[in-house]
């Protein structure tokens, strides 16, 4: 959270005629909290961001609707921003087969000047706003840095990209917002950018290919060898630039939580199943030798610290990031299969990376950023989703669930606003409907339920209790500034009446979380109620209670 204005229930029309798509990354800071009681709950004080994501508003709109959309972010209580970049927004000839002659790809100052404005305009914008930037570098790519020959010419943007190529693309995106990079015609240093996440998705098929390749006669897996020398120079080319995970924030991962477990030249690979290929270790987590170690690229007769010594963007970097998803179920539900990482199934990625650092470098151990989430919601999408109502619910439960978990360090929540449809399609089609609809706020405008709900969360592990016994509330106050102590009030209401304080809570920690425990008068509604310095009153959304007994 920052020093924010409010922001009123329904958007503005200035900005609701801006703001008609994008992404959503909705981060959770999560904190142990001293409740007015004196009762303290939950996990040890870390810090974990709340971070957003809307590259269509803030990457590819007018100046002013950027502008509007990040006053938006800082008010309901954003903390960074999560920006894509595309290497081939950036780079000249991206269409082009052949290399631009003469082209000095790690030098900034020879890339397009014009190319750089969107990511110039956000970076200055964000500073301004007090948020931070997280640069997610990615596909796609500029054709002359791919192999060939690619299946398709969509494959061709995202098909064996070169390693070299894009370690001094990262080069000169890290000079450039190093903090003391002067543009031509300007007076004065961009902001330095200190969070990078290298590619999104690698272990799926519309991020990096190929995910598979033949070999004599079977699959074998390509994608985390591809994968794991990208991770590697644009590490050490974010090193050069002064970006080191000393200084900075610097992520490798960015895993989908599923993926097929059929071998097959476009199929997804399963987060598990990639992350142990990317380290070069068995389903026992014990390094691979001969000719399974030769497929994957890994050393054939390996030393542990000669592989830690040779991969820095797998060792020497702060922490792996994840994308949690569990699509249409409640963020609690466990999945099956085991190389699945959903939210609820957290646990088994931070026990592969431990088993993983027992193996390679038993003194360290990496937390997890989970840097895109979200829930589609039906209406408006009518073929898939959850309902407005699941949708603020579930998020506010993920955001319970990672202030649990000691290890997280950021919950990600995908879009602001519902994505346009997709109007190649029949309107109503289920292919026109195949956009993302995970917004708070829909297409037209108006807020969904999790609008409010991002704002001031709430959730109670049990909404039971028999008579005369307390139950646990948790909550955060992330429209309130950051770095101050706020006091907030539980409320109950019983089925027909109105609702009365029955607790006062307190936050004693930068990013205004609450527990606290209160026993029910009987069966109605709770909600955590918080006014701000100016006097506006905020609600959390309400939560049924029951007493029994």
């Amino acid at each position: 959270m920052n020093p924010r204005a409010s922001v009123t229930p329904r958007l503005a029309p200035r900005l609701r005629a801006g703001i008609v798509g994008g992404l959503l990354v909705l981060a959770i800071a999560a904190v142990i909290v001293v409740v007015a009681t004196g009762t303290t709950s939950g996990p040890r004080p870390h810090k974990v961001e709340s971070i957003f994501q809307d590259d269509r508003l803030l990457l590819y709109s007018p100046p002013a609707t950027v502008a509007r959309t990040v006053g938006v972010l800082r008010g309901i209580g954003a903390d960074r921003l999560r920006l894509t970049v595309q290497w081939s927004n950036i780079a000249p000839a991206p269409l082009s087969a052949a290399r631009p002659s003469g082209f000095d790809a790690a030098n900034p100052a020879a890339y397009p000047a014009r190319a750089w404005d969107r990511y110039d305009l956000i970076v200055r914008l964000a500073h301004a706003a007090g948020l931070g930037i997280d640069f997610n570098v990615t596909a796609p790519g500029p054709r002359w840095a791919m192999g060939g020959p690619a299946p398709n010419a969509k494959a061709a943007t995202h098909y064996y990209p070169s390693a070299a190529e894009f370690g001094q693309f990262v080069q000169a995106l890290g000079q450039r917002y190093s903090g003391r990079y002067i543009p031509a015609g300007s007076t004065s240093a961009l902001p330095r950018v200190s969070y990078w996440t290298i590619w999104n998705e690698p272990n799926q098929p519309g991020w990096l290919l190929p995910q598979w390749s033949a070999a004599e006669g079977r699959e074998e897996m390509t994608a985390p060898t591809i994968y794991r020398s990208l991770a590697n120079t644009g590490y050490l080319a974010l090193k050069r630039t002064g970006h080191s995970s000393m200084t900075d924030t610097l992520l490798i991962g960015e895993l989908a939580p599923e993926g097929s477990e059929q071998a097959g030249a476009g199929a997804p690979i399963p987060p598990m199943t990639f992350l142990r290929a990317l380290y070069c270790v068995n389903a026992a987590y014990q390094p691979l030798h001969g000719p399974q170690a030769l497929a994957l690229g890994c050393p054939t007769n390996p030393s542990a610290g000669a592989f830690v010594t040779d991969n820095p963007g797998l060792f020497d970097i702060t922490g792996f990031a994840q994308h949690p998803y569990s699509f249409f179920v409640a963020p609690s539900v466990h999945l099956s299969d085991r190389n699945f990482v959903p939210l609820a199934d957290l646990g088994r990625l931070e026990a592969g990376l431990d088993n993983i650092f027992m193996t390679y470098d038993p003194n360290a151990s990496l937390p997890v950023y989970l840097t895109e989430y979200g829930y589609e919601t039906n209406p408006p999408n009518p073929y898939r989703g959850v309902s407005p109502r699941l949708q603020s619910q579930y998020l506010n439960e993920a955001e319970y669930m990672a202030w649990q978990d000691p290890r997280v360090q950021a919950l990600a929540q995908f879009l602001l606003v519902d994505s346009a449809p997709d109007t190649r399609y029949r309107p109503g089609s289920f292919r026109y409907w195949s956009t993302f609809q995970t917004g708070l706020v829909l297409l037209d405008g108006k807020p969904k339920l999790s609008f409010n709900s991002y704002r001031l969360p709430i959730f109670l592990p049990h909404t039971s209790a028999r008579a005369g016994r307390q139950v646990f509330v948790w909550g955060m106050l992330r429209v309130a500034p950051n770095n101050t102590r706020q006091r907030a009030e539980v409320q109950w209401r019983p089925l027909h009446g109105q609702y009365r304080t029955i607790s006062n809570v307190s936050t004693n920690n930068p990013d205004g979380f609450l527990a606290t425990y209160v026993a029910l008068p009987g069966t109605g509604a709770l909600r955590l109620t918080w006014t701000s310095s100016s006097g506006e009153v905020f609600h959390s959304r309400a939560v049924g209670v029951q007493v029994t007994g």
